[in-house]
């Protein structure tokens, strides 16, 4: 079952370079995800996969448009509120993980809960569920 959009974006696109050298890794991308539901994003190489995650994830600063999470405007916060969004909110396994290889997937999960100040009953809890 899906609920309201958790994440929406609207006109996003992420540029670099200009004139003759101008990429547009990310061009014009509208996109809305009701809460509980999966997304896929697939793609070839070099489509501009990653660079959208940034984006949406607060990684990085689209050249346009917007992006909305749990009801907060991404593309318009400081440093320090995206920073707190991303440890409340979004959890990123990179591609190249960057997990700690002592710990199971959920131990790793479990730490980062951890990390940002919940509690060791909560963090477990968060950590399964994921």
């Amino acid at each position: 079952m899906t609920g309201p959009a958790v994440l929406r974006a609207r006109a996003v696109s992420r540029w670099y370079g200009r004139d003759s050298a101008l990429v547009r890794a990310v061009d014009d991308v509208d996109l809305e995800v009701p809460a509980g539901q999966t997304l896929a994003i697939m793609g070839p190489s070099g489509c501009g996969k990653s660079t959208l995650l940034h984006l949406l994830g607060g990684l990085q600063r689209p050249t346009h448009g917007e992006i909305v999470l749990a009801g907060q405007r991404v593309d318009a916060m400081s440093e320090r509120a995206l920073a707190q969004l991303r440890r409340q909110h979004i959890g990123f396994v990179f591609q190249s993980f960057h997990l700690m290889d002592e710990l199971t997937a959920v131990e790793n999960v479990e730490l980062a809960a951890l990390l940002a100040g919940r509690s060791p009953r909560r963090a477990r809890q968060r950590a399964l569920s994921s």
